[in-house]
């Protein structure tokens, strides 16, 4: 299951969309790189837009209860605004990972 997050920014708060990228920067422990493996998270990167408008993510999960497992485990919740896609379909060019 590929996800798609999208955030636009400033957020409602004032952060701005390298705000939440550094905020993943130094906060992605070793520890939960791997609880995420053990949920079944097979891909995941965030990304700023470089006009600063929009902080994007997309991630591949196994399952849709291995990410929500994940999430409850690590407490983490939406930012102000975020929109959560799920993807269907899978083509492309060069196999995923």
């Amino acid at each position: 299951m590929w996800v798609l997050f999208r955030v636009p920014c400033p957020t409602p708060d004032g952060r701005t969309a390298q705000d939440l990228y550094q905020s993943r920067v130094s906060g992605i422990s070793a520890e939960m790189q791997a609880s995420a493996a053990l949920h079944g998270c097979l891909f995941h990167r965030a990304w700023f837009t470089q006009e600063g408008g929009e902080f994007v993510a997309l991630a591949k999960w196994a399952s849709k209860e291995g990410a929500r497992a994940f999430y409850e485990e690590w407490s983490i919740e939406d930012e102000p605004g975020e929109t959560a896609t799920v993807l269907e379909g899978d083509i492309g060019l060069i196999p995923t990972p």
